[in-house]
């Protein structure tokens, strides 16, 4: 379900009418936040309180912002795709210079311990 709303939210069928404005709004608030206007906010009233707009937001905000600190420090996920504990190395193997989605290959590096640092590299 991650990887399906990281690449391909919009044409789900795994997803709400609802899930997809939030999605939206969460890639919004981190690449685009000219982009929410007085009409976005109207598409998530048709979905959400605005009690419940400012949580989602807030939520987004923190998020967007702590996984920006994270990229600073050079930060990789504590996890593997597969819920192993891994160190650092080992996370920067899987996932490349940026960390990737599951589908783009770090999956198949978590199982198989393949690949060494450079080809993880080169998907970064």
């Amino acid at each position: 379900m991650i990887d399906e709303g990281i690449d391909n939210y919009r044409e789900s069928a795994a997803f709400t009418e609802s899930e997809k404005v939030a999605l939206e709004y969460s890639e919004l608030m981190q690449f685009a936040p000219e982009r929410i206007d007085a009409a976005f906010y109207e598409r998530l009233r048709m979905h959400y309180t605005d009690a419940e707009i400012i949580e989602l937001g807030a939520f987004i905000g923190f998020n967007v912002g702590y996984h920006t600190f994270f990229r600073t420090l050079d930060f990789y996920p504590m996890y593997s795709p597969d819920g192993r504990l891994v160190s650092q190395n080992e996370s920067r193997r899987i996932y490349g210079r940026k960390p990737v989605s599951h589908l783009q290959g770090a999956l198949a590096r978590a199982q198989d311990g393949a690949g060494g640092e450079d080809s993880a590299a080169e998907e970064g």
